[in-house]
């Protein structure tokens, strides 16, 4: 008796073991085949339908951290491919010679009620006195612009026209966007940091970025302490490929 009950609470384990939080989905490394996808990918009311489900994704800090702090990396690519009408975008380190020496693969946060803390951004401030390094401060964005560009994104996928020239630079495909290591290093070392959250958005120009957020072990935006309207800072600027970079490096 006693070893059939116990056989059938290890089965309940496995099976609860083996299931999907339904506001996650794991995500595989980017291949060569979903890279070329997405530069002939079309960018049709199926792709914008099944993309406004895409909340952000998910890079672990404690991956992402190994990944950085890697010696000889200097900056890391946000690579972007395309499956089952979805951009998918790993990381990868790369050195001062464009050599790559590591990758992090992305989950896909899909949460359906995420607009309430995406709204918060618009309530938090960025400490002015802070100390940062110029490279940081080059990167810093406004937590109002990046809750601006995120709306705007989603609002160009409900409106579908545009799209592709949005996500291209004179009608070529925008392969990965480029930013410096230490600017990743930088909000994983703030502490309590489980995710990197990147979000894609759209910058003044109308052209898509990514948007980079620090988020909590409840993929919550982070503010400086509990009941501080000060943020942890958000970063953007981060460089297309076209025109920055190598196309065929990616």
């Amino acid at each position: 008796m006693k070893k059939t009950i116990l056989c059938a609470l290890a089965a309940m384990l496995f099976a609860v073991s083996c299931q999907k939080d339904n506001s996650q989905e794991d995500n595989s490394a980017v291949s060569k085949a979903q890279k070329q996808d997405w530069l002939t990918a079309d960018l049709n009311s199926e792709f914008a339908n099944s993309q406004k489900k895409v909340t952000a994704y998910l890079f672990s800090a404690e991956e992402t951290a190994k990944l950085v702090k890697t010696p000889n990396i200097k900056e890391v690519r946000f690579v972007l491919g395309y499956l089952d009408h979805t951009i998918q975008i790993n990381m990868i380190g790369i050195d001062e010679n464009g050599q790559k020496l590591g990758i992090v693969n992305s989950v896909i946060l899909k949460e359906s009620n995420y607009d309430e803390q995406l709204t918060k951004l618009n309530e938090l401030t960025i400490s002015k006195t802070a100390k940062r390094t110029p490279l940081l401060n080059k990167h810093l964005l406004l937590p109002q612009e990046a809750f601006k560009g995120i709306e705007a994104w989603q609002k160009k996928l409900n409106s579908v026209s545009g799209l592709d020239e949005a996500t291209s630079h004179e009608g070529s495909r925008f392969r990965y966007f480029t930013l410096e290591s230490a600017v990743i290093e930088a909000m994983i070392d703030k502490g309590n940091t489980s995710n990197v959250g990147l979000f894609l958005g759209l910058n003044p120009k109308e052209k898509v970025t990514t948007i980079l957020i620090s988020l909590d072990k409840n993929n919550a935006i982070k503010k400086t302490s509990v009941t501080s309207k000060e943020g942890d800072d958000v970063y953007d600027a981060t460089r297309p490929c076209p025109p920055n970079g190598d196309p065929e490096a990616f």
